[in-house]
């Protein structure tokens, strides 16, 4: 009769050296998962930062230049036509000079408020885009910069709330369907500037004003000369707010390296 045999089942034991390189092994393999991740999650990081240090950057070199044309091109020619305006009602018969005072009151009260650039400020809501930023010094600058632009913010509502004053003043003097055919005229005679002032061809030659009461132009011109004094206030602004991107688009070129 055949004889089978059975196979032993009882392995043997295999040397600790093995179960030490095994788990070795998996330690490795574990730590390397772990740092491959870590350092794809930092390489993912970085590239954010650079994208949002980058868009900052362009919107802030684009909003210097704007302010550039507000503080050198737009507030000294808005100054002129204020002093013209005031020259004009205290030295000049209203009454036939109606085509001369309205252009000088159309281009006074062509009012244009500076804007903060809108991708900074963004950056600056979105707290989870403004942690991807880890440059330390970068983000306290950020921060200063905020500071001053919130500051400008509060105080350009003021403003405007006072212009809107100074705009209804004037209703007193032109009539309705004038004062919509002058304001068109501003916004397409801004060209470059972003902002227009209307030209002496712009005004009707057959000019006239609802109200020659000459106590009632003083009074105009003393609320435009209250828009006239915060304006100028703000201008201080402007100039505060375009030192501060300076000193930011500085320190981001030399922390991030960018090119001009």
């Amino acid at each position: 009769m055949e004889v089978h045999h059975h196979p032993d089942l009882h392995h043997k034991q295999k040397p600790w050296k093995e179960y030490l390189l095994e788990g070795l092994m998996i330690f490795i393999a574990v730590t390397l998962g772990f740092f491959a991740e870590s350092l794809r999650e930092h390489i993912a990081d970085k590239s954010k930062e650079h994208e949002i240090i980058s868009a900052l950057r362009n919107d802030i070199k684009r909003d210097t230049a704007n302010l550039e044309n507000m503080i050198h091109y737009y507030m000294p020619t808005h100054n002129r036509w204020v002093d013209s305006v005031e020259s004009d009602i205290n030295t000049i018969s209203i009454k036939g000079n109606e085509h001369r005072i309205t252009r000088a009151m159309i281009n006074a009260t062509n009012w244009n408020i500076y804007t903060p650039p809108e991708i900074a400020l963004n950056i600056l809501k979105n707290s989870g885009n403004f942690n991807f930023i880890k440059n330390r010094e970068v983000k306290e600058e950020i921060l200063n910069y905020n500071t001053i632009v919130n500051e400008y913010i509060k105080y350009s509502e003021f403003v405007t709330a006072v212009q809107h004053d100074v705009d209804t003043a004037s209703q007193k003097f032109i009539s309705r369907a004038v004062s919509r055919k002058l304001i068109a005229k501003l916004y397409i005679s801004a060209g470059n500037h972003a902002f227009g002032f209307v030209t002496d061809s712009d005004i009707p030659q057959d000019m006239v004003f609802t109200n020659y009461d000459k106590p009632a132009f003083l009074s105009y011109m003393a609320k435009l000369n209250q828009v006239d004094y915060l304006l100028n206030d703000l201008l201080g602004m402007y100039n505060r707010v375009m030192t501060e991107e300076k000193k930011l688009l500085e320190l981001l070129k030399t922390e991030y390296h960018l090119e001009d």
